[in-house]
């Protein structure tokens, strides 16, 4: 959700006769919450290129859309836990 440059001076405004102490408590606060959001949109990012391509390499086999939401949204396994993982949920589902 962007901001107007308004809307950004009304929120200065709330800390601008802060101590210094406080402004970089803030400062460092909002670093951090920019790491974070930078992280999770470049994880998505990934993810949508994952699906996308295996969309793509699979475009003739059925992929459930909830087991395709997985996809890139974790970090890295080795193939090995991912088979094991893809085996666990397809056994849950068939049981259920």
């Amino acid at each position: 959700m962007a901001k107007t440059f308004e809307d950004v001076e009304e929120l200065l405004k709330l800390v601008r006769d802060e101590d210094i102490a406080t402004l970089r408590a803030i400062e460092q606060r909002l670093h951090s919450i920019l790491e974070q959001k930078e992280r999770d949109e470049a994880m998505q990012r990934r993810g949508e290129s994952a699906r996308d391509g295996l969309s793509e390499r699979s475009s003739n086999v059925p992929i459930d859309p909830a087991l395709l939401a997985l996809v890139g949204i974790h970090p890295e396994n080795p193939i090995q836990d991912d088979k094991t993982l893809i085996r666990e949920i397809i056994a849950r589902r068939l049981t259920d």
